[in-house]
């Protein structure tokens, strides 16, 4: 499954949480953004506190908290 990037506040988002043993998942994403002419990439991952159960969990935290790194670094 390919997954979209998720337009946000002038940046995008994908949500690519990791699996891990025993059926867990890292929550992870990608944010992406375009400043003056020069492409940036920033990777935000989940605390090892927050390790979940599905995939579908993981990049909903994934995308929780990249919004709000996009948020508070405008």
């Amino acid at each position: 499954m390919m997954i979209e990037w998720v337009p946000y506040s002038d940046h995008k988002i994908k949500a690519c949480s990791q699996s891990l043993a025993d059926a867990r998942w890292f929550p992870l994403a990608l944010i992406w953004t375009s400043v003056e002419n020069q492409e940036r990439l920033k990777t935000v991952c989940g605390e090892s506190t927050e390790i979940c159960r599905s995939c579908k969990d993981a990049d909903s935290l994934a995308l929780r908290k990249a919004k709000r790194w996009i948020d508070q670094n405008r």
